[in-house]
């Protein structure tokens, strides 16, 4: 028999900055999720007086609670934050992880985690390290922080310089000393603007990300699906409930191309290992690579999925 909802409420909490944690509680196990918001008081009167009295009594199904999420709310962040607060207490009432009450027990695939370690003002260099496991990919970002050395570093994790364009060389080269010395197969990624993409030399880049479509020779990751998409960004948040965002990245699969999540809150490393997403943009500083890593020491063959 499933567990019933008992209570779910939402208070102010401080992580780095005035964020929302939404708590969900049962009978038997409870449930939490941290969101990110500007307007963390008009975010918890939602959710204490308006989405938790609808959700009260009810099992935790999670079909059915999104369903009523998506009827009392329309505001996407909220619907992420109670859909996995309450997916959390699911999970917990079964005593098993996230990843496994959304994906199922044979769930055995991890998803590449990619983190900036270089940008300006306008554009971002990341690897996406075809590894073995996790710590792998972990060891790959220690020595290319060793390597590169840069002055300055952000409160995400990432150097920081005057001009990406003027250090891509530099970080090529470093990452293919890296690929030769450790035989591992790193795409380097830039995230740019389009408008900025013009008379700009991509030739050493594998992976750009982009709004839209631009000429490039290498894998393409755009905002939303266009015909020339290799990869299609995915951002939870704007996307609403967890059965919603199950249906888009499938939606995403579908048509031949891959989603990559991008976040830094700790249940995307769980959302993309059940659902099969390739890639996570996650910050450096986050919880995200050390709880997918934490999911490869739980899992008995765990595989790092290819594209």
């Amino acid at each position: 028999m499933l567990d019933i909802i008992r209570k779910i409420s939402a208070k102010k909490v401080f992580k780095g900055d005035i964020k929302v944690m939404i708590t969900t509680i049962t009978e038997n196990s409870f449930g939490y999720e941290i969101i990110d918001t500007e307007e963390p008081d008009n975010v918890i009167a939602e959710i204490n007086n308006v989405i938790a009295p609808e959700l009260f009594g009810y099992s935790l199904d999670i079909d059915l609670i999104d369903n009523i999420i998506c009827e009392v709310s329309e505001n996407s962040l909220i619907s992420y934050g109670v859909s996995v607060s309450v997916a959390r207490a699911a999970a917990n009432s079964f005593d098993i992880p996230l990843f496994k009450y959304l994906g199922g027990a044979i769930t055995t695939d991890l998803p590449i985690v990619s983190s900036t370690i270089l940008r300006d003002n306008n554009s971002e260099l990341f690897p996406i390290v075809m590894a073995e496991s996790i710590e792998d990919i972990v060891d790959i970002y220690i020595k290319l922080r060793n390597i590169l050395d840069y002055k300055v570093i952000d409160i995400n994790g990432a150097y920081v310089c005057k001009d990406i364009f003027n250090e891509i060389g530099k970080v090529r080269e470093k990452i293919d000393e890296i690929k030769e010395e450790e035989d591992i197969e790193i795409l380097l990624g830039l995230k740019i603007k389009k408008d900025m993409v013009k008379d700009k030399d991509l030739s050493l880049v594998d992976y750009l990300e982009v709004e839209e479509p631009v000429e490039f020779d290498g894998f393409l990751c755009t905002d939303i699906i266009y015909e020339e998409s290799d990869f299609v960004k995915v951002y939870p948040y704007e996307i609403g409930t967890v059965t919603e965002l199950f249906y888009y990245i499938n939606y995403i699969f579908d048509k031949g191309l891959y989603p990559v999540l991008e976040g830094d809150n700790n249940s995307l490393a769980h959302i993309a290992t059940a659902f099969k997403v390739p890639v996570i943009r996650a910050h450096l500083s986050s919880s995200v690579l050390n709880e997918v890593w934490e999911i490869e020491r739980s899992i008995s063959n765990p595989n790092i999925r290819r594209f």
